[in-house]
């Protein structure tokens, strides 16, 4: 599936599973729902000339930016836990991020980071950095596997066995890319609005 899709699944389905009751809680939830749904389109970076693969990486970093506000401005800040006496650990998982990343970025598409293997990875070392949203990252990191996981092109799952998954069930960029695209977004709207009378009410 294209970028905005995995996004918009990621947030969607982080919150459906987790249905966090804060707003410290909703915001890490979005925010690692986000960036889990896009990170293993890192692999496509590289050899993508319509940029698809790159907007799917800033946008989930525009959401977290977003999130962070909204953390500082209605309820707890991030701040307070990345200011944990244990700044090792965060530097570390911090650390760890980037050279997932690097390595993500060099692999072929639909290798390294589209594995179960590689979504545990990243997911500890965002939990090194922000524990809260790390649940909410290892579901959108699932379902973005799962989204290709029905396209025709596999995906190698259990990497670094060299058999890959393909449900050959639709195109990257078809009809299913948009209709997805649409229940994501429309359901983190509607989901976030929910969640946020909750919260409020």
């Amino acid at each position: 599936m294209m970028g905005k899709t995995h996004v918009a699944v990621g947030v969607l389905v982080a919150l459906l599973v987790f249905q966090p009751i804060t707003i410290a809680a909703c915001a890490a939830t979005i925010a690692g729902g986000a960036l889990g749904g896009s990170a293993a389109d890192i692999d496509a970076i590289k050899t993508d000339r319509n940029h698809d693969a790159l907007l799917g990486q800033l946008i989930p970093v525009g959401i977290t930016g977003a999130m962070l506000l909204v953390e500082h401005f209605l309820g707890e800040s991030i701040t307070s836990s990345l200011q944990d006496p244990n700044r090792a650990a965060m530097v570390a998982g911090a650390a760890f991020y980037f050279v997932l990343l690097a390595k993500g970025y060099a692999s072929g598409h639909r290798t390294f980071t589209h594995s179960i293997l590689t979504a545990v990875l990243f997911t500890v070392a965002i939990y090194l950095v922000w524990p809260m949203a790390a649940p909410g990252y290892f579901a959108g990191y699932l379902s973005h596997l799962l989204l290709d996981s029905l396209n025709r092109k596999d995906i190698r799952l259990f990497y670094p066995l060299k058999k890959g998954i393909s449900l050959k069930l639709c195109y990257a960029d078809g009809k299913a890319n948009s209709v997805l695209c649409w229940v994501g977004t429309t359901g983190s709207v509607v989901m976030t609005a929910l969640l946020m009378l909750r919260v409020f009410g």
